[in-house]
């Protein structure tokens, strides 16, 4: 976890959105699988707001992707309009 954590913000907005969904995972297992009582609550903490850090960021990598998509659906459209009405002409 110390190398989630010692992440920075910049390191986190680089990486893609499989890796972003990987570090969240590695997170998640660590609280499912951390018993209680061992629970370091300083380091929990801090892994927490890294956390919602990556969630931060993979939510804005996929706000961008998604509007991208539709800019390339948007294209498409197009283009195929066009195609069918040029062969309307013919």
């Amino acid at each position: 976890m110390e190398e989630i954590i010692k992440l920075s913000e910049e390191e986190i907005k680089n990486l893609s959105f499989k890796e972003q969904l990987e570090l969240l995972e590695r997170i998640n297992d660590y609280f499912q699988n951390e018993k209680q009582d061992e629970l370091d609550i300083e380091n929990a903490l801090e892994i927490y707001k890294k956390a919602l850090d990556i969630l931060t960021y993979a939510r804005e990598k996929l706000v961008g992707l998604k509007e991208e998509k539709a800019q390339i659906d948007e294209k498409y459209e197009k283009i195929k309009n066009q195609l069918s009405e040029s062969a309307d002409i013919d």
